[in-house]
Formats: structure tokens, C-alpha cells, sequence
């Protein structure tokens, strides 16, 4: 999602993270493509909708990549106000 490519997901059965919160996040960015494993028995129903995923234009919401400055700006507030603690 992240390299904005297209993809198909297949979640572990009754692994609740991944049933839940990746499907989750990935609805957020509008890229769930999430398929039942189990269900997949038929090799061309899989073939076609890989086939139609791959040439479908990618309309995934762009990722955020600043986590990290955003968790270092906030560390870095908490250590300058922390003159409460002394």
C-alpha cells in the first residue's frame, strides 16, 4: 500500500489482528484487498481477480511517512516540561 502497487491480502483465519485491525487500516487508506484463503478454491477466480487488481489504477490514500519526527517532537516537549518532576 505504502509503495502504492497493487496487491491482494489474505489474512490468517482467526488471527485477530489481521482479521481486524490491518483490514482496518488498510479500509483507511481505501486498500483493503482482502480475500478468504479458504475460499479461494477455484485458481482462475484467483487469476482474474489478481488480474484485475494489478490493472486497476491505484486510488490508495498516500501513507503518512512522519511518524517518527511526530514522536521525537512530542518526546522532546515532554523532556523541556518535565521540570515538574524535580
Amino acid at each position: 500500500m505504502a509503495t502504492r502497487r497493487p496487491f491482494l491480502s489474505f489474512p490468517l483465519q482467526r488471527h485477530f489482528e489481521q482479521c481486524v485491525h490491518v483490514r482496518q487500516r488498510l479500509a483507511n487508506y481505501a486498500a483493503d484487498r482482502s480475500m478468504d484463503y479458504a475460499a479461494t478454491l477455484d485458481p482462475d477466480a484467483l487469476a482474474r481477480r489478481a488480474l484485475a487488481a494489478m490493472h486497476e489504477p491505484v486510488r490508495y490514500r498516500p501513507v503518512e511517512t512522519d511518524g517518527a519526527t511526530r514522536a521525537a517532537v512530542r518526546i522532546a516537549q515532554v523532556l523541556e516540561n518535565r521540570g515538574w518532576a524535580r
